[in-house]
């Protein structure tokens, strides 16, 4: 007889689309988990509509089916959907705001322009409305209301977010997407076809390089925040951790983004059980 709980649809959804944050999330307490599910379900819903379309309209009528959703709920009627139904009780209970919610539908309209950012400056801006808002909003789930404490979960959001920028180059260049700046791909003489066709060149490895030494930088920036972010809440940030050791195995890997080492490399499940018990990241 097997005794293991049953996942919730959210749950079992972002275990095998979101591993990081559905690990992240068995350290949140108890009662706050299944909201960090569903609040993570959502994104997972809006994050992958470039993946399920075939051009740019029907992603935005899929972004619309979303906010027309979000409206509706608002206005007490509720949609048969896995995710809907659960997120539906977040939002009429108060513990997550539509505009949020809205917030991160609007950062998606980015990924059907299928155009790089021009600058670190604009993939900063969508890193922050995607990855760091949603820490944030986790962060407020796990009971964050101090507007110090918000921070630290943006800025670890951020983090997390700029490493996995690096991590789905090898995902993007096989759908002809780019998400590094090109300003540094210009600097460092790194064309479209070199990650398209995943050259392992010296200039891409240093552009890469360059990007991890942000990325770490980043790390440590939000670290220096972490005691302001209450012990409840830890759960929201600690995907630092696990950002942190992938930046270790793409320095192991030379600084090639499309080495397996890098790019098959699992979360580093023992160092984030450690940072989770020690309320830490």
């Amino acid at each position: 007889m097997n005794d293991t709980p049953k996942l919730s649809y959210c749950a079992d959804y972002v275990r095998r689309n979101d591993k990081d944050r559905f690990l992240c999330s068995l350290f949140a307490i108890p009662t706050a988990r299944e909201a960090l599910f569903t609040l993570y379900a959502f994104n997972q819903e809006v994050s992958k509509t470039r993946e399920m379309v075939s051009d740019t309209m029907l992603g935005h009528i899929r972004l619309q089916w979303w906010r027309d959703t979000l409206t509706e709920i608002s206005q007490g009627k509720i949609r048969k959907h896995e995710v809907v139904e659960p997120l539906s009780v977040l939002i009429q209970t108060h513990q997550i705001d539509v505009a949020d919610l809205e917030t991160l539908i609007t950062a998606r309209e980015f990924d059907l322009a299928d155009k790089a950012p021009e600058n670190q400056a604009d993939l900063d801006q969508y890193i922050d409305q995607t990855s760091g808002h949603l820490a944030v909003m986790a962060a407020k789930l796990l009971g964050a209301t101090d507007p110090d404490a918000r921070e630290a979960a943006r800025l670890a959001g951020n983090a997390y977010g700029l490493v996995g920028i690096l991590r789905a180059i090898v995902f993007h260049g096989r759908t002809k997407r780019i998400y590094l700046p090109q300003d540094r791909m210009t600097q460092h003489v790194v064309g479209q076809g070199d990650i398209f066709e995943f050259r392992k060149t010296d200039p891409v490895k240093a552009l890469t390089r360059e990007v991890a030494e942000l990325a770490r930088q980043r790390i440590r920036d939000a670290r220096k925040l972490r005691k302001s972010l209450p012990k409840k809440a830890i759960a929201a940030a600690l995907p630092v951790v696990l950002a942190d050791g992938y930046l270790r195995k793409l320095s192991k890997a030379d600084f090639d983004p499309f080495s397996a080492e890098f790019g098959l490399a699992r979360p580093a499940s023992v160092r984030l059980t450690l940072n989770a018990m020690l309320r830490r990241y």
